[in-house]
C-alpha cells in the first residue's frame, strides 16, 4: 500500500458542512473529493477549472487598456455622454 501524507487546511464550518453534504450526495467523502481535485490538477498541470477575475475586474482592465477619449469642451462631453 502507498504511504499516505496528512494535509491540514482551514475553512469555515459552514463550507465544510456544505461541501461534505454535496460530496456525500455524490457518493464521496470529503477526503476522496479532495484527492480527486489534486489528481485532476496534476493531470491538467493547473487548476481543473477556470480561475477568473470578477466581471467588474475584467471590465476595469478592459477600460484601462482602451484608448483615452478626449472630450474637448463641455459641449463635446455632453454629446459623448448623450450617445453612450
Amino acid at each position: 500500500m502507498k504511504e499516505t501524507a496528512r494535509i491540514q487546511i482551514r475553512t469555515s464550518e459552514d463550507m465544510k458542512c456544505r461541501a461534505s453534504q454535496l460530496f456525500e450526495d455524490l457518493g464521496l467523502d470529503l477526503g476522496t473529493a479532495i484527492n480527486m481535485f489534486l489528481s485532476q490538477s496534476l493531470r491538467e498541470g493547473g487548476l481543473p477549472f477556470r480561475s477568473q477575475l470578477s466581471k467588474f475586474d475584467r471590465e476595469m482592465e478592459e477600460a484601462e487598456a482602451s484608448p483615452v477619449t478626449h472630450a474637448g469642451d463641455v459641449e463635446n462631453m455632453k454629446d459623448i455622454i448623450h450617445h453612450v
